[in-house]
């Protein structure tokens, strides 16, 4: 008999143990999250802005396109503003699953097939992170954009990225991203 009640006792403590760690960050961004494709889609903002011009590159940026590749015409203003390698969209766009989790006091993303992102709260290198419960605001700046990315808690329980692409003499991007939290 006091081995069954030994069974019994391990076997509800098991039980709890893989319950609590669940229930206890059910109110916070930390966690697996998949992303919801359809609430995604219905949320993204038709961007007629992102079409490109007849001349190959983004509005407002005259160029000849040879080969697959957008060359500046020489003398134009935004020759100069060209770079050689192109700039890569923030990682949340781009990945389908995703883990948050608090490492120390710092703010760790694992964009699963992507890569990994790790941000200090305040002010680091550049970048502006503040950290609550519900919500995760972080923004920086390059030589030819500002970047905002938004992750929010919704009062359903899904997780809600913005992100927030402003290039300099462009129009602002704004994409949003929907992820269910991972069973």
């Amino acid at each position: 008999m006091p081995a069954v009640r030994l069974l019994l006792i391990c076997a509800a403590t098991g039980l709890l143990s893989g319950l609590l760690p669940h229930a206890a960050t059910a109110d916070t961004l930390l966690g697996n999250w998949v992303l919801n494709q359809e609430l995604s889609r219905e949320l993204q903002p038709a961007n007629t802005n992102q079409k490109k011009s007849m001349f190959g590159g983004l509005q407002g940026s005259p160029s000849i396109v040879v080969g697959g590749i957008p060359i500046p015409i020489p003398g134009s203003s935004s020759s100069k503003e060209v770079s050689t390698g192109s700039v890569r969209d923030p990682q949340v766009l781009r990945c389908a699953e995703m883990t948050i989790e608090l490492v120390g006091e710092d703010i760790l993303f694992t964009y699963v097939g992507v890569g990994t992102e790790q941000l200090k709260q305040g002010n680091y290198r550049g970048t502006k992170t503040t950290y609550k419960s519900k919500k995760l605001t972080s923004r920086y700046e390059t030589t030819s954009r500002t970047v905002s990315k938004t992750f929010e808690l919704t009062k359903e329980g899904r997780l809600h990225a913005t992100v927030r692409l402003k290039p300099n003499k462009g129009k602002t991007l704004v994409y949003h991203r929907v992820f269910d939290r991972a069973s």
